[in-house]
């Protein structure tokens, strides 16, 4: 149910004016500027990378479900391309007390609270396992950066163990007051103690009588959403606060797209730094809308004049599409794709509010 309601709420945003197959690269974070430019401009942000391990067939299925359902819609002039439905839109709106969609911020911590689970649940097997004098345990974690993390840990609460097990129960329990009942057993059914391992996301969905694709979305919503209260109110939990601290928020720039800003500080070109970093004009493009995209003091007007700027608004604007060819046949011919998504990358969140997706 999770997976569908993303689906048709990401169908909804997007309005056809993508491949549904875009709607799978935003659901795994795919590493492109063209889906984390997607995730801004039709407000996704917040689904981007909770599914890194979804399966295309998975993906396919529930689509083919959804159309069967006739909650999706193949667009008329290309069937790759789906809306939603009258009847998508009604199912949406009646499951949404079941669809804590507003658990997730993939975009921002995506990668921070799969290693706050990672780190807190290695942590518990260690301490409880300890405590019972058990050092045999085969590790439900087994990665070094997290393994190194647990071990400076487990030395400095050594010889109060039990403290440091009371204080993360205290905080816990605390924290899992803002989830359901059924949300906060899931998470405590994961969990792995002394001789005592947590349960696959399998079991989950069995017990739970749930698919394990919702079982998988779930886990990674409450575990977004536990960053996100935690990081509102460090005070209440000093230790899970202490367990995030050297965790950056996930959406920043990649390190390809970094050396690329590095050099255009320097004065290069786009011409230049493609022949010093051997790499295509293209893809120096690409990094200079991402950099658009997280910089607020981007210098937009070295690549776009003022009046080709609002040119490609009101274009958007009369078009009510952030589809490119769209927008290029209602602009000057010399206004090119790279400027028209620099303008998209600058703009998103003023074209949002003005509602030109509607």
């Amino acid at each position: 149910m999770l997976l569908k309601g993303m689906i048709l709420t990401c169908s909804s945003h997007i309005q056809a004016e993508r491949t549904i197959s875009s709607i799978y690269h935003l659901l795994k974070g795919r590493k492109s500027i063209q889906t984390v430019q997607d995730a801004h401009i039709y407000q996704l942000e917040k689904f981007y990378g909770v599914y890194k391990s979804l399966s295309k067939k998975t993906f396919d299925q529930n689509v083919l479900e959804l159309e069967n359902k006739q909650f999706l819609q193949k667009n008329a002039s290309d069937d790759l391309q789906f809306k939603i439905t009258t009847a998508g839109k009604g199912w949406l709106n009646e499951h949404k007390d079941n669809l804590p969609l507003n658990y997730f911020n993939g975009l921002k911590y995506a990668d921070t609270a799969k290693c706050f689970f990672e780190r807190l649940i290695l942590l518990i097997q260690t301490i409880t396992n300890s405590r019972k004098n058990h050092y045999s345990f085969i590790p439900v974690i087994d990665k070094i950066a997290i393994e190194d993390w647990v071990r400076m840990i487990y030395r400095q609460a050594k010889g109060s163990e039990m403290q440091l097990l009371k204080k993360i129960y205290a905080e816990l329990y605390r924290l899992l007051q803002h989830f359901t009942a059924q949300e906060a057993n899931i998470f405590v059914d994961r969990l792995t103690g002394y001789k005592q391992y947590g349960m696959s996301l399998e079991q989950l969905a069995t017990s739970y009588k749930r698919e394990t694709s919702d079982i998988q979305l779930l886990l990674t919503g409450i575990l977004q959403a536990m960053v996100a209260i935690i990081q509102k109110d460090i005070k209440q939990y000093s230790f899970l606060s202490f367990t995030l601290k050297d965790l950056s928020p996930s959406n920043s720039i990649t390190n390809s797209a970094y050396a690329t800003f590095e050099l255009l500080n320097k004065g290069h070109t786009v011409e230049q730094i493609a022949h010093i970093r051997n790499l295509k004009g293209n893809t120096i493009q690409d990094h200079i809308v991402e950099i658009a995209l997280y910089d607020a003091t981007f210098p937009i007007h070295s690549y776009v004049s003022a009046q080709a700027q609002q040119e490609i608004i009101t274009a958007i604007q009369q078009t009510k599409s952030y589809k490119l060819k769209q927008i290029k046949q209602y602009i000057s011919e010399e206004i090119n794709y790279f400027q028209i998504r620099l303008v998209l990358a600058i703009n998103h969140n003023i074209l949002q509010a003005g509602d030109t997706n509607a």
